[in-house]
């Protein structure tokens, strides 16, 4: 996700949030939403916040709390919310970004002398691949009767199935081609 298209899942995500929300809160519903294929730590929600309310976009209240400190909630601003309106009607952009994989890497320098490990590697990113279906069919699962609430989030998980399950068939085809490539029959295959 681009800093930008973060940029603005963080504010649609506050604007969702009539009375505001706080910084912690909205980490935990940027991870519900996009933590299938988006890793946000606090440092950056919190540095991104302090950007946005820079840029006029969001403004902040301290928020007191029994027995705590106190806290930011953070709202949109008009000009937020104008910028956030504007954003969603815009065409994404067109530049793409270039398929970055670690085995495409390992494959231009293989040799024979390799190959059962380099398979080996296939295989094991085949189970992690396999893995992570498993965990969105149960996730989407749970979606199930959330009509409203999981609309969004059940097109994004089927976006990453749909992936994930390329990504198992492109497995397949590199399987297969460095077993053309260097002549290895199926008995000859590592376990």
């Amino acid at each position: 996700m681009a800093s930008e298209a973060l940029q603005y899942a963080l504010l649609g995500l506050i604007s969702s949030c009539r009375d505001g929300i706080h910084g912690y809160r909205l980490k935990q519903e940027f991870d519900t939403v996009y933590g299938e294929f988006w890793a946000l730590n606090y440092g950056q929600v919190y540095r991104l916040l302090d950007r946005l309310e820079r840029a006029g976009l969001v403004e902040s209240r301290d928020e007191i709390q029994t027995g705590r400190p106190s806290r930011k909630v953070f709202s949109l601003t008009s000009g937020g919310q104008n910028d956030l309106e504007g954003w969603l009607i815009r065409p994404p952009g067109s530049s793409s970004i270039p398929l970055r994989d670690e085995l495409i890497i390992k494959l231009q320098f293989l040799t024979a002398a390799r190959v059962p490990e380099v398979l080996a590697v296939v295989r094991t990113q085949r189970a992690a691949y396999l893995q992570h279906l498993s965990q969105l069919t149960k996730r989407r699962s749970k979606l199930v009767g959330r009509r409203d609430e999981g609309f969004v989030i059940d097109l994004l998980l089927r976006q990453i199935e749909m992936r994930v399950r390329s990504d198992l068939h492109w497995l397949d085809v590199v399987e297969k081609a460095v077993e053309e490539r260097f002549g290895i029959r199926a008995a000859e295959r590592p376990p």
